[in-house]
């Protein structure tokens, strides 16, 4: 079983966890956790140690922002921890990506920094290529 953690700045990981819920119908084995600022951050540490699942065999923990404090305290926590992956700039297409796939034992994490690539984009200029395509 894999578990997913979404941790940011401000409430950002909780609305995500809200869009996850309208799109995907749920959000089994995720969680979010959020750093208002004026906690330390041996707190938010052991609010993410508390929502570890420990019957997970693989736990994927999501950041907002590389670099920022919810990354800095995982990476202090879980750098050398083999059964924990650490991805950075949380995203939905990445989220939706990832929990979509939680319960398949074949899936590559690469892929969901693929989907989150691929979904960053000018959509006005993808329109207009698409329409010269066309013509």
């Amino acid at each position: 079983m894999r578990q997913l953690i979404l941790v940011s700045h401000g409430d950002l990981a909780k609305s995500y966890l809200t869009s996850l819920d309208m799109i995907a119908g749920g959000h089994d084995n995720v969680t979010a956790i959020t750093f208002d600022g004026e906690i330390s951050k041996t707190l938010l540490g052991d609010q993410i140690e508390v929502a570890l699942n420990p019957d997970a065999q693989e736990v994927i923990i999501v950041v907002d922002l590389p670099g920022g404090t919810p990354c800095n305290v995982v990476l202090e926590r879980y750098l050398t921890d083999e059964r924990i992956t650490i991805l950075a700039s949380l995203n939905l297409p990445m989220i939706l990506e990832l929990y979509l796939n939680l319960g398949q034992a074949d899936y590559q994490m690469t892929q969901a920094i693929k989907t989150a690539i691929s979904n960053t984009y000018d959509v006005k200029q993808q329109l207009s290529n698409q329409t010269e395509d066309d013509e």
